[in-house]
């Protein structure tokens, strides 16, 4: 074991001061030490990098363990990661790293102040890290004997752990699901198992992807638990996608669910964006024809104009078409060629125009079904359409609405503030509601920190560590740990609970 130590000490020391000035800094998080030690270990050999750096930098609230290797091991190391289970974050480290004094050899990290190490053929050096003197060295001294075997501390500190810190709390009891809070919206399960649920108004945070993950198993558990009434707008047409092949969406398509993807496989043919929601007045379908076709910037007297249409018999986008080709009115040209303009926009693509022309009301499921309703705001018609279904479950009495991906546009904010019943996706903060933060990047996850958590660094750590299907819940007291998947959920299931 000497020789093996003063072979890696001194053989290529050249070479290793060149790759020094080379290396890839990773952010290191673990379950287990065992791991993560042993693969730093394997990496340190001869064989392998040669010698691994660390940096660490102990806090109160959260801690920071970086390592550093050179760059052409990087793919290395990340399967190495994934094979010992740990968890590994690129980090631009080099220029932040403080003067670094003599290296000591050690059985263990001196987890109590900020240090600066390297392993070598298994073997530990560190120095703590003080005023800067501009002495010491990079590469380690002989010690008289090998040390022992060193490891990783036990019981990783928050920002070495690979678990969000407050994944214990017991919920509080407003957010226990009760079997008669049928109106409520799901939120999984808390760690020990506790059906939760929401009631009213609910915003939902996060990297887009990890928030449609997380809507999707709401979205489930509404339709299965009572479909009626509930309407999904999906304007980034990641979610209802997902929910399309759920034992929970397909028993009931055709009966008490309608399922609309103006983008992809149709499975209901036709739509009518002009349709009347069940119960709507004559006056209040006038009036949401004119906002919507007022968003498209037409002019007043063409806004006019659809009152004539309207008490001429016309009721969807081919009608009103021909009743514009078939009116000649003098001095009204400048209305006609709005609305005209307007609609040619609206229809310009095929696919779109394929819906449009058989109008079918989609909203006549309501409100004893549910209605799925996914396009993709990609385009400026697609994102008409997508106002136009808001628009109408504006006036859907009693609905439930979950929409997600559309307030990166133009959406009229005001009516989503005054929904009784609405969950919605990175979107404006519904006064009186719960709030559910969903995995996000770095810089997602401190401003959701500085926002909701007060900037509280464990709060961003926790953030940065919540996996698929997880979330916290924040309902006016300490941040909950909700999940959707995990040993605890499928307990829970076997026991016959539910949210």
């Amino acid at each position: 074991r000497m020789r093996s130590w003063l072979q890696a000490l001194f053989a290529g020391r050249q070479q290793r001061r060149q790759s020094g000035a080379e290396l890839a800094w990773f952010r290191l998080r673990y379950h287990e030490p065992a791991g993560p030690t042993r693969c730093i270990n394997l990496l340190s050999r001869p064989s392998a990098c040669g010698s691994v750096y660390l940096y660490g930098r102990p806090g109160d609230a959260v801690s920071q363990l970086y390592l550093g290797i050179p760059a052409a091991h990087t793919r290395l190391l990340q399967r190495m990661a994934a094979d010992f289970g740990f968890s590994l974050k690129a980090e631009p480290l080099a220029a932040a790293i403080p003067p670094r004094g003599r290296l000591t050899a050690v059985t263990g990290l001196p987890w109590g102040r900020p240090f600066v190490g390297r392993v070598v053929a298994e073997t530990l050096f560190v120095s703590l890290i003080g005023p800067p003197n501009g002495s010491g060295s990079l590469l380690p001294e002989p010690a008289a004997a090998a040390p022992a075997v060193w490891q990783l501390p036990d019981n990783p500190p928050p920002g070495l752990a690979l678990r969000p810190t407050w994944a214990d709390r017991p919920p509080p009891p407003p957010l226990v699901a009760a079997g008669e809070a049928t109106r409520h919206w799901p939120l999984g399960w808390s760690t020990s198992g506790v059906p939760l649920s929401a009631p009213a108004r609910l915003n939902v945070y996060g990297r887009q992807e990890a928030v449609a993950d997380w809507l999707a198993q709401l979205a489930a558990q509404t339709i299965a638990h009572d479909p009626a009434n509930l309407i999904l707008i999906d304007g980034a047409g990641d979610l209802a996608p997902r929910l399309k092949r759920r034992t929970a969406v397909t028993r009931l398509l055709g009966k008490g669910l309608t399922y609309v993807d103006i983008d992809g496989a149709v499975l209901a043919d036709g739509f009518n964006p002009l349709a009347a929601v069940p119960g709507e007045s004559a006056a209040a379908l006038l009036q949401r024809w004119q906002g919507w076709f007022r968003g498209m910037n037409v002019h007043p007297q063409g806004l006019q104009l659809l009152a004539e249409a309207q008490q001429a018999g016309v009721g969807d986008i081919p009608a009103l078409r021909k009743w514009l080709q078939q009116t000649e009115r003098r001095g009204q040209s400048t209305a006609l060629a709005s609305l005209g303009l307007a609609l040619n926009r609206l229809t310009a693509s095929r696919s779109l125009r394929d819906w449009l022309e058989w109008p079918a009301n989609r909203f006549d499921i309501l409100p004893a079904g549910a209605l799925l309703f996914a396009c993709r705001g990609s385009s400026w018609a697609h994102q008409q359409l997508l106002r136009a279904v808001w628009l109408a479950a504006g006036q859907a009495t009693g609905a439930r609405l979950l929409a997600h991906g559309l307030f990166d546009r133009s959406m009229p904010v005001a009516d989503a503030i005054d929904r009784e019943a609405i969950a919605i996706s990175n979107g404006p903060l519904l006064p009186g509601g719960v709030v559910v933060l969903t995995e996000c990047h770095a810089q997602g996850a401190a401003a959701l920190a500085d926002r909701f958590l007060g900037g509280n660094p464990q709060g961003r750590e926790n953030l940065e560590l919540l996996g698929r299907g997880e979330g916290l819940v924040l309902a006016g007291g300490d941040p909950l740990l909700v999940t959707w998947a995990g040993s605890q959920l499928e307990a829970a299931r076997a026991g016959g609970k539910g949210p």
